[in-house]
């Protein structure tokens, strides 16, 4: 007899609420929850489609080895961790600690002690190159924040905003720039109240058809707008003076910095109205109560950190930041009880320059970690401290790193790879071993990273303080033999012999490496000196509000001294540098008259979740483009085209779509195969990250390259 269960979703960070039928142990329906209090029955197809992957012909049920003639066989897990504990023992012997990388991707969310184990099992190495996809998304937020400062209460976000910027973001896909939740209906309730959306980007997207001003400027003209709305605000006066002359510094450096950029100047260089720039402008600055965030989009075309540096002086110099007296609604839950204050915490010097330094592109770790795109120089430039062997976890770096190719040669180069993956993809297939994991329904998980979240800043988080807990509902298939993808890291450290720390929200706990707890037991562990006790929030199975109404603003300390530094000395030399290149000549890449853009499928989370039940009978990741200029080259919807950077070509399916701006080509990222797949692209999809090159007009802070807006030529396959 069929049961139905609460759970919560963990194919991406929305986190949905989840009603789950379960008959004779085996899933047979996922459905939205509709009487859950914050996502009243949202779910994407994502989430729903976890029946077919639980029960997929190629979901993987076992371990594999790759033998010497390159083929995998299956093997069982406890040997291949023996193994693989061998070799790590064999490389750090004679190359050091440094010589082990590990990397912990998107999927992370399918449980936070993911998070925990990684960093313990890398501490306890004593290898400082870990890795993760936040180097390669968006870095600049978390760099620009630290070169900012922060203040110590919430941004006002989402409660009683009145405006609304979303620069390169679509939150009904990315689930981003609204809060988590039901974004249709949160939308739907925040526009009839008055709140205005003003967007950004040179694609009309869902939410721009919807939005009160839509700007559609030229692709990665982002920095030249944001700097021009901040000329405009301060020679305007539209800036909070009492904020400003209260909590911020360096004001004048950045007056003298944004100075060229006058409006006719951004609008001519991003080919748009200059009234509606100006209007636009003016709403944002005007409303009492609002908020900014960049997409990724503008963070992979252009200077991502001096990007979203100048987004955050723009929502800092207005204000945008709760005040004293002012209550809190998310509180946090599952994480410890936190004091805000009406105060800001200056710069703390650890955006970049500090910790391990790499040798290559005189990159160092960063704030949101050391930088991915030159994990594949670590692991092919020869002498003391190359990367020999890498952890794969919860990712998969062959299809959603920048420059495929390079990624490719550095997997291949390496002494031992080993993927944690419940799918033979592109990275496994060129792992030494593939270890296959339990899915999210077979293991018990909550929604401690949506505590996180809310503390990432503007455009971020929940309405309210929120928690669910999610129990393992089924068991894997009889004959499976996986394992959670946190077990490899704790029995890899018992066969080394090495001890485990966790750094919990309660302090540091030492691990008895003689006994392997619980996933239960070590989310309680985790969740110690909660707000709300992980206990208590069980009881409420579908999940629950857990508002705190003593949350609120106190005032400014007696005495401090701390203030935003909105003209950070890096951040205006670069956008001087930035604004002297504004009177030389434009020179046009005529042999590559497009630009490739970035873009979000529903259905797929990176390179996860893309299988029959999600995609529907279309495999691929089309290659969009206008009509006109379809029509222009002779193309219709369906065709085969190569699209060629200066880096590599590849071969697409265009698809009309008028949504676009002219001379561009907007393609989902993380899809394809190996070049010698190429052949198989209508079934594959395109790999764009092949068109990428690692050095390409890379960020200085993070290493992330060019991954949007990047030069190609279009041309039809015969």
């Amino acid at each position: 007899m069929a049961q139905i269960h609460s759970s919560l979703c963990r194919v991406c960070p929305q986190g949905c609420a989840l009603r789950v039928e379960v008959n004779n142990g085996c899933v047979t329906k996922i459905t939205g929850d509709k009487t859950n209090p914050l996502y009243r029955g949202y779910i994407c197809v994502k989430g729903s489609a976890q029946v077919e992957m639980l029960q997929s012909h190629e979901r993987l049920l076992s371990s594999y080895k790759r033998l010497d003639n390159g083929t995998l066989q299956k093997i069982p897990v406890e040997q291949a961790l023996d193994e693989i504990a061998e070799k790590l023992r064999v490389i750090i012997a004679r190359d050091g600690p440094r010589a082990v990388a590990t990397y912990l991707g998107t999927y992370i969310i399918t449980t936070p002690l993911n998070a925990f184990f990684e960093e313990a099992f890398a501490r306890a190495l004593g290898t400082p190159m870990r890795f993760a996809p936040a180097t390669i998304d968006k870095p600049g937020k978390y760099i620009a924040k630290a070169l900012l400062g922060s203040w110590m209460a919430p941004a006002m976000s989402f409660h009683d905003a009145d405006v609304a910027l979303l620069i390169g973001i679509n939150p009904f896909v990315a689930y981003q720039g609204f809060p988590l939740g039901n974004p249709v209906k949160w939308f739907k309730e925040v526009t009839e109240r008055g709140m205005k959306t003003l967007v950004i980007d040179p694609r009309r997207t869902e939410v721009a058809r919807r939005a009160h001003l839509h700007l559609q400027p030229r692709a990665g003209e982002d920095l030249a707008i944001l700097a021009g709305m901040l000329r405009l605000i301060l020679r305007d006066d539209l800036y909070d003076h009492d904020f400003v002359a209260a909590h911020v510094e360096g004001l004048e450096q950045l007056r003298a910095a944004v100075e060229a950029f006058t409006p006719e100047l951004v609008a001519a260089r991003a080919d748009i109205d200059c009234n509606q720039f100006i209007a636009l402008t003016r709403m944002f600055a005007s409303a009492k109560r609002g908020y900014v965030i960049v997409g990724t989009g503008p963070n992979m075309s252009g200077p991502g950190t001096l990007i979203e540096y100048l987004a955050q002086v723009l929502d800092t110099i207005c204000g945008n930041w709760m005040r004293e007296g002012e209550k809190v609604p998310c509180a946090g839950v599952l994480t410890p009880v936190r004091e805000y204050r009406a105060q800001a915490q200056a710069p703390t010097g650890k955006a970049f320059g500090f910790g391990e330094k790499l040798r290559v592109r005189n990159l160092t770790n960063t704030a949101p970690g050391m930088p991915s795109s030159a994990m594949a120089e670590e692991m092919l430039l020869a002498g003391e401290g190359r990367v020999r062997a890498l952890i794969s976890v919860n990712g998969n770096p062959a299809a959603a790193f920048p420059d495929q190719l390079l990624t490719i040669e550095a997997l291949k180069s390496l002494e031992l790879l080993v993927q944690v993956d419940p799918w033979l993809s592109q990275t496994a297939q060129l792992a030494h071993y593939v270890i296959a994991p339990k899915m999210p329904l077979e293991m018990p998980s909550n929604s401690y990273f949506h505590d996180y979240t809310n503390n990432l800043g503007a455009g971020y988080g929940t309405l309210q303080s929120y928690a669910q807990y999610a129990p393992a509902l089924v068991e894997p298939p009889a004959a499976a033999d996986v394992i959670e993808e946190w077990q490899l890291y704790f029995r890899l450290a018992q066969k080394m012999q090495l001890a485990l720390t966790l750094s919990t929200q309660a302090g540091p706990v030492a691990l008895a490496m003689d006994t392997e707890l619980s996933a239960d037991e070590l989310l309680e562990l985790l969740c110690r000196n909660s707000r709300v006790p992980l206990a208590e929030v069980k009881k409420y199975p579908g999940g629950a509000i857990f508002n705190d109404a003593t949350a609120s603003v106190l005032a400014q300390e007696k005495g401090w001294t701390g203030r935003f530094q909105v003209g950070d000395r890096d951040m205006m030399r670069d956008l001087d540098n930035f604004a002297a290149a504004l009177s030389s000549p434009s020179v046009e890449d005529v042999d590559r008259p497009f630009r490739l853009i970035s873009r979000r499928l529903n259905h797929v989370m990176n390179s996860a979740c893309n299988n029959s039940a999600t995609h529907r009978g279309k495999a691929y990741n089309p290659a969009y483009m206008h009509p006109g200029d379809m029509a222009a080259l002779g193309l219709a919807t369906g065709d085969a085209v190569s699209i060629s950077s200066a880096r590599a070509t590849i071969p697409a399916i265009v698809e009309a779509d008028a949504t676009l701006r002219r001379g561009l080509i907007s393609m989902t990222h993380a899809f394809g195969g190996f070049p010698e797949d190429d052949d198989r692209f209508r079934e594959l999809g395109s790999c764009t990250g092949r068109l990428t090159a690692i050095d390409d007009r890379y960020d200085c802070y993070s290493g992330q390259p060019r991954m949007s807006a990047i030069p190609v030529a279009v041309r039809l396959l015969h």
